[in-house]
């Protein structure tokens, strides 16, 4: 996005969507139906259920890779 000159902000990519599911149902929100036509079919979806199952026989795969992306983009370290 850097020829667009638009900052993609996104902080929740560090919360477990299992946390991001239990926040919404403890505080009843409403959520909105996805619309995306690739929505489960996608290249992003493939990689959640890869990591997904790589996580069961690597138990700090998440942690792993978040300290790669932080050691290779210094300006994401969360402090």
């Amino acid at each position: 996005m850097d020829r667009s000159k638009i900052t993609l902000i996104r902080p929740l990519v560090y919360t477990p969507e299992k946390e991001t599911k239990r926040f919404i149902k403890k505080n009843n929100l409403e959520v909105m139906p996805k619309v995306c036509p690739m929505d489960g079919t996608s290249k992003r979806e493939d990689m959640k259920n890869f990591i997904f199952s790589l996580s069961k026989s690597i138990p700090m795969l998440r942690a792993n890779l978040f300290g790669a992306i932080q050691r290779n983009l210094p300006e994401w370290k969360i402090n």
